[in-house]
């Protein structure tokens, strides 16, 4: 949070709002206290939030059992807050197309590759499952250094895009 108390809306979009975006909002939500407040969305949203998804946000110390798939126009609507920020999580070969809301928030690009839970054994699908938590966890860690009230949006686009960089060092 910034001195004037300035609270910054994330958005975090993923092809079906159910495992990668909803886990993402959730860690971010967690370090509320940094002045990051976080939704998560859907290009085509699945019906329902996944098990596996709640199960991985207990472990990962971030559970939340407020979660229901949300499309991303709900987030052209009147009345929804304005975006600082939007994350878009899917990869390039999931063909999904531009975002664009209102306030002209800074877009960027974190592509972290969506969990097998389909099939393997169930170990196989929790690690797949604990893998994405950690490369969420490790840009959303990264993310919350972030100095946002300090720095332009040119700024602020640089570090974003630095810490998808930093992450996949790690």
């Amino acid at each position: 949070m910034d001195a004037s108390g300035k609270v910054f809306n994330i958005l975090f979009v993923c092809g079906d709002d159910a495992v990668r975006a909803p886990i993402a909002a959730a860690l971010m939500n967690a370090l509320s206290s940094k002045g990051f407040r976080a939704f998560s969305a859907g290009f085509r949203p699945a019906a329902e939030v996944p098990v596996a998804t709640f199960d991985a946000l207990r472990v990962a110390g971030a559970a939340s059992d407020e979660m229901r798939p949300i499309g991303l126009s709900e987030f052209q609507l009147a009345g929804i807050p304005k975006m600082d920020f939007v994350f878009n999580l899917t990869e390039p070969t999931e063909g999904y197309g531009d975002i664009t809301l209102p306030g002209s928030p800074l877009v960027l690009s974190w592509p972290i590759p969506r969990p097998d839970l389909e099939t393997g054994s169930s170990a196989e699908r929790s690690s797949s499952m604990a893998n994405t938590v950690r490369m969420i966890r490790r840009r959303v860690d990264l993310f919350a250094e972030l100095p946002a009230q300090r720095l332009d949006g040119l700024a602020m686009r640089l570090h974003a895009e630095a810490v998808h960089e930093r992450a996949e060092q790690a």
